[in-house]
């Protein structure tokens, strides 16, 4: 069973990818998603809404996003980069913080 990318998929990305409505033109169900992958509901509304904060971390949701775009004929690379682009916005916009040294590094630090 093959998948053909949409000819719209290739542009540059936007605030929000059109994959609830691809999905309806393509006649697929989040119900038929569902059953083949066994993907939650709950995580399949957040790829199409591009709420990606909400799904479970890494591979996880690259893998995820994967299966939705087999799923319904999207481009695959096309959603994974407005993925990688969202996320590195959210992690610029995060102070970075330090883990802290545990209590043996520091008798050696102060050395």
């Amino acid at each position: 069973m093959t998948r053909e990318t949409p000819s719209c998929a290739r542009q540059p990305v936007p605030g929000r990818l059109p994959l609830r409505e691809h999905r309806l033109r393509a006649r697929v169900s989040l119900e038929q998603i569902m059953a083949e992958t066994k993907i939650s509901r709950r995580f399949l509304e957040a790829i199409e809404d591009g709420r990606y904060e909400e799904l479970p971390g890494g591979v996880f949701a690259v893998n995820y996003i994967r299966q939705y775009a087999w799923m319904t004929g999207y481009d695959a690379e096309l959603i994974l980069e407005h993925y990688r682009h969202r996320l590195d916005g959210q992690a610029a916009a995060e102070p970075v913080r330090r883990p802290h040294a545990p209590r043996w590094a520091r008798f050696f630090e102060s050395a």
